[in-house]
């Protein structure tokens, strides 16, 4: 795993938040607190990137974060399928990256209020982005949903193909869902901690 320090979300603020710093030090003199301030959102902003992966088959997470639930269901577009949900919080890290190289058909936007991912109506009311996707001629989606501590929906211009871990945005807190197909090999469990780009499973293709 190559790390990349920062997230492309946090530059410009982390920028100004320098200028600051720098003035304040100028006219003030040193200051721990703004320091201590400026090593948090640095911490906050922190990011990885993946480099390789071995196995085309294989799915990663797309963020850091908590396995809430692992469950069966019915998607419209999909059909019968398996929900792998992922929860993260403001001290996760907070990229959110492509789990497998994906042809993405569909882009639907949904917006709502920004909600703690924990609250039960957070899938319905809540600010949220989801992307139908295709790989090794497999259908699948991935719906994301940004938490309370978010201003907006941070998502970034790409084109219609993603390689393995690239880039796709930035959550301070939230949740991914993935909804793969129903013969997928999962090698997580609920609650189990995971860190961006870990396994997640095998597409059975």
């Amino acid at each position: 795993m190559k790390i990349d320090f920062i997230a492309k979300a946090g530059w410009n603020f982390l920028i100004l938040l320098a200028i600051v710093f720098a003035i304040s030090q100028i006219i003030w003199g040193f200051s721990w607190i703004l320091c201590a301030i400026f090593v948090f959102f640095i911490y906050l902003f922190r990011a990885s990137k993946i480099q390789t992966i071995a196995d085309s088959n294989t799915i990663i997470s797309p963020i850091e974060g908590k396995i809430k639930s692992i469950r069966n269901t019915f998607y419209k577009e999909l059909g019968n399928c398996v929900e792998i949900q992922i929860t993260n919080n403001i001290f996760s890290q907070g990229n959110i990256i492509a789990p497998l190289n994906m042809d993405i058909k569909e882009t639907r936007i949904k917006h709502g209020l920004f909600l703690c991912p924990f609250m039960k109506n957070t899938n319905l009311m809540g600010e949220r982005i989801l992307f139908l996707a295709k790989s090794k001629n497999e259908h699948w989606a991935m719906r994301i949903i940004f938490g309370a501590l978010n201003k907006k929906a941070k998502i970034y211009n790409f084109g219609q193909h993603l390689d393995y871990g690239h880039n796709i945005g930035f959550m301070h807190d939230g949740s991914v869902s993935l909804f793969l197909p129903k013969n997928t090999k999962i090698c997580v469990n609920e609650n189990d901690k995971i860190r961006i780009g870990a396994l997640i499973g095998y597409l059975n293709s």
